[in-house]
Order: structure tokens, then sequence, then C-alpha cells
């Protein structure tokens, strides 16, 4: 039994990003004062330019995040959700205090290509959400299973440490 349950279960992988945006609002100015262990995983100020040509200025700021794990699987998915709200309660008034006029989350979720249900947020997490007007864009991404379950094993290693 245990065998066919294994063969049988869904695996799901769930990474967010938060992502803080505006016209006005430059990152280096605020990171030092950003509190929490969210990673920082992209950052650029209005007057800055992509590296990659001689293009104009982005014309705003923005700076992304990852929660410390990095992703999540549903094991762990209520945590990582907790995690991130109260990351963004703690923060965001910072963000808003340094022009920031946009906050999304972007969800991406990978599985294994059967069939894909999950919930976005509990309820609770969703009404505490509802407060800053996040935006919410998901992707989802089928992956094979040996490469899924090897994921999955890797993350389920990385929340063990860090209990």
């Amino acid at each position: 039994m245990d065998k066919y349950w294994t063969k049988a279960r869904i695996i799901m992988i769930y990474k967010y990003t938060l992502s803080v945006t505006g016209n006005e609002f430059y990152p280096s100015i605020v990171l030092g004062e950003i509190q929490g262990d969210f990673l920082t995983v992209n950052q650029f100020n209005p007057n800055d330019k992509p590296s990659s040509s001689n293009s104009i200025a982005y014309g705003y700021g923005c700076v992304s995040f990852w929660h410390p794990n990095h992703a999540s699987t549903e094991d762990e998915i209520l945590n990582y959700e907790n995690s991130l709200v109260e990351f963004l309660i703690k923060n965001y008034n910072l963000f808003i205090r340094h022009g920031v006029q946009t906050i999304e989350i972007f969800m991406e979720i990978f599985f294994d290509g059967r069939q894909c249900n999950f919930e976005v947020f509990s309820n609770t997490l969703l009404k505490k959400l509802s407060n800053f007007g996040v935006s919410l864009p998901i992707s989802i991404y089928v992956l094979e299973e040996e490469k899924i379950q090897q994921w999955e094993e890797e993350i389920r290693h990385v929340w063990k440490n860090t209990q």
C-alpha cells in the first residue's frame, strides 16, 4: 500500500516572489531598513539602466524578495505563506513611505503533470493581504516526474534543517 501511495501522490512545489515597485521608489535607500530574513533577489532604482543595453533608465524602482527557504512543498505551504504575509506586514509602511505603488506576489506552481488542485493562501491570510492591495499572478509549470521528485526532496531537506 505504501508503494502505491508514493506513486499515486501528486507532487507540487510552490515558489513565491514578493515584488514591490513604484515610480519614485529607490530600493537602495530602503534595503538597510527591511525587517525579516527574506532574500533580496532583484533590485533597481528608477534611474538605473538595464545592463544588457544602452537603453533608457527603468523609470521605476523595484525590489523582489524570496522566502529564506526559496520554495515550499505542500507539507510546509502554510508556514511558507504565513511567513510571506508576516514579512509584508512588517515592511508595508516602510515600502509605502518610500514610494511603493504596486505589490505583487508572483506564484510559480510546479507539478508532475497530473491533476493540479491547490489553494492560494488560506482565507485568513487572504483577508490580511486584501488590506494591502496585493496582486497574485500565477504561473503553472509541468515538470518531469524524476525532476520534481528530486526537487521536492531538496526542499524538504532545507525545511527540515531550518526548523
